[in-house]
Order: structure tokens, then sequence, then C-alpha cells
């Protein structure tokens, strides 16, 4: 992504977007039930959801992106947001990611998953770094539908070409998704295609 894209794209998601952080974040926290110890933003990008997730919470995030100029971004939006003692960038992929075992309590992801390349490797990539017992909570969306009209109506106001810039890869075939987990050793989990997006929920089975 060119900086300039990059700017914009910062500057949408913390202002225009910036409700649909704070929704998944809500989301997350009630079906997890996890407010403490270790978080990973997976495809973090600018870092929008785990941080929304530190605002509520109690914690300590780790970022992983590919790409170095959007963990620029998010170590720009982390000093932002206050929480320098609490999170950290790391460069990597999800299909091997630079953690060790049983690292992290929570795995997140908003928005990557339609680009993960090899979703087996990564659905064993999130269990591994998984503490017993963690949780994982992945997809997309762009919240509910009395959000997303909002904010689709914001952003073509505010920002027409937006659209044009940001088309995403078709979605998957939910056979594809449970083929995949249940390659990479996970049997229970849940996928749901609801009102308010795609998302692919499940825990490492505790010690």
């Amino acid at each position: 992504m060119h900086p300039s894209d990059i700017q914009t794209y910062n500057e949408v998601a913390l202002g225009v977007n910036a409700p649909i952080y704070a929704y998944y974040a809500d989301r997350i926290v009630a079906r997890t039930g996890v407010t403490s110890g270790g978080c990973l933003d997976i495809g973090c990008g600018g870092g929008y959801l785990g941080l929304a997730l530190a605002g509520i919470t109690d914690l300590d995030l780790v970022f992983l992106d590919q790409s170095p100029a959007m963990l620029a971004c998010a170590e720009e939006n982390i000093v932002r947001f206050g929480c320098r003692t609490r999170a950290r960038t790391l460069l990597g992929r999800v299909q091997a990611i630079p953690l060790g075992e049983g690292s992290v309590d929570l795995a997140i992801s908003r928005g990557s998953l339609p680009f993960w390349d090899d979703l087996a490797a990564a659905f064993g990539e999130i269990r591994r770094v998984l503490r017993p017992g963690g949780h994982a909570y992945v997809g997309g969306g762009l919240g509910d539908p009395a959000t997303r009209a909002e904010l689709e109506r914001q952003r073509n106001r505010l920002h027409p070409e937006w659209g044009a810039k940001n088309r995403r890869p078709p979605q998957r075939a939910d056979r594809e998704y449970i083929d995949a987990l249940q390659s990479a050793g996970i049997d229970l989990f849940r996928i749901d295609r609801g009102d308010d997006g795609l998302w692919i929920t499940f825990r490492r089975e505790a010690a």
C-alpha cells in the first residue's frame, strides 16, 4: 500500500470506521470472557481491533502483520492510544507466527481471513500459540446492520473513493473452513454467518 493510501486508510479506520472496532471488541469480550493476559491481533493493519480491546480490558497486546508499513502505522497508533507499556508489534505471517507455544490467551483478527492462503497452517498456528483454554475469534464484518448503514453513508460522503480501492477476495464456503480447522486438529469450533459478518471461534483444549 502506498504511504498516502496508508494515511487515508488510517484516517478512515480511526474516524468513520471506529464504531466497527468498538462493536467487535464488545462482542469478543462478551463471547470469550477474556479481559486479561495476552492478546494476539493477527493481520492487525493499524492495530484498530486490538486497540479497541485495550480500551475495555487489561489485555497486553501483540500486533502481528506481514507488512512493515502497516506495523509502523500500528506503532504510531499504539503511542496515540497511550498503550506503549501494554503493546508491541511483530513482523510475521499467520502461517508461521513467531511466538512460542501457549503464548497468548486470546487470538483475534478482523479482515485478514480472506487473504490467508493456507488455512490449515494458519489455524494450526493459532491453536499452537494459544494457552490451554485460550480463545480464538477471527473473521470479518462491518458491524451490525444499523452501524453498517450509517458508516457506509458517512464513507460515501467523506471518502467516496474508498470502496473502489479496497476490494476484498470472495469469501470461502463454510466447507473449506471446516476442512481446514479439522486438518489443524481443531474439532470444537463455531462458524457464524450473520448480520455482523463471518466469524470463526474456537478454544484450545484445556490441559
